[in-house]
């Protein structure tokens, strides 16, 4: 199942807490949608163990209140590994959005915010398939217990550090493709992907961009890609899709996101695909040109 935000709003995910029955591991960058920590709560209170993963310290400051609330409602909270943690100048993060109780899996660009639900657009993908389910949880074990993951969540996940091969395959897939993003990045292959795409990749950014990004966006249009910028809601959706197979999931088009950070994203076939091209295409017509 598709959850497109704004508009589905918190209850896909708070459904999803409330049916679980098995383990539940969260493996999030931002919680502090206070629903939502309260159907942890409740889970808790039915007897489900929850386990809650979270970014040391997220852009622009910690999470000491966050931590306390969710540990407040019964669940483990622990922090990610060391080598997802920004230090000494070297950003790097444990930006993953994702959540996992026994077959049932939810993967998606929204952290469990407010915002994320009410003014961003973003995407959530929520599925029983025990494969996925079993990656999701190697994934979640080895950061749990500060590990290596091994090389079976990739072959079902698109997973960073090193997921920007899949990312260059659903930017040249055939035909024309629609791209949603909160920033631009830096990556150079993403960026070549892109400029060999030329005309038909549609490329939609939020209107609020850094000086930094904007430059590279306009740079892609002067080499003739299509670049808009959409006003509301607000792009925090990582998303590339074609008539094929479309990826989405937390990855940023930056060298940081696709180099350093714990990122976890998924491909999907159609029917789902042709429902985020739907989506993407119709605020590329409504972004502007300038973004001024």
């Amino acid at each position: 199942m598709l959850a497109i935000e704004p508009g589905a709003g918190s209850a896909p995910v708070a459904r999803f807490i409330a049916q679980a029955h098995q383990p539940l591991d969260i493996n999030m960058y931002l919680f502090t949608d206070r629903t939502l920590v309260a159907a942890v709560r409740a889970t808790v209170a039915r007897g489900v163990p929850v386990r809650i993963l979270l970014d040391r310290r997220p852009y622009g400051g910690r999470p000491r209140g966050e931590v306390r609330r969710l540990r407040a409602t019964g669940a483990q909270v622990h922090f990610a590994p060391a080598r997802f943690t920004s230090h000494a100048g070297r950003y790097r993060f444990d930006h993953a959005k994702y959540m996992v109780s026994g077959s049932r899996a939810v993967i998606g660009t929204a952290n469990l915010t407010w915002s994320a639900f009410h003014k961003n657009r973003e995407y959530l993908w929520t599925a029983r398939q025990p494969a996925v389910a079993a990656a999701l949880r190697t994934i979640f074990r080895a950061d749990w217990e500060n590990r290596r993951a091994g090389p079976f969540p990739r072959r079902l996940l698109v997973v960073s550090p090193g997921a920007t091969p899949l990312l260059l395959r659903a930017l040249d897939q055939p035909g024309p493709v629609c791209v949603e993003s909160e920033e631009m990045g830096h990556d150079r292959p993403i960026l070549a992907a892109l400029r060999r795409k030329g005309a038909a990749a549609h490329v939609v950014l939020p209107v609020r961009l850094s000086g930094y990004d904007r430059r590279l966006a306009l740079g892609l249009r002067r080499a003739g890609v299509p670049v808009r910028f959409l006003p509301t809601p607000y792009i925090h959706a990582k998303l590339i899709v074609g008539d094929r197979f479309a990826f989405l999931g937390s990855e940023n088009f930056s060298w940081t996101s696709l180099n350093r950070n714990r990122e976890v994203g998924v491909i999907l076939g159609q029917p789902d695909a042709h429902r985020l091209l739907q989506r993407c295409e119709g605020d590329w017509v409504r972004a502007q040109p300038s973004g001024s």
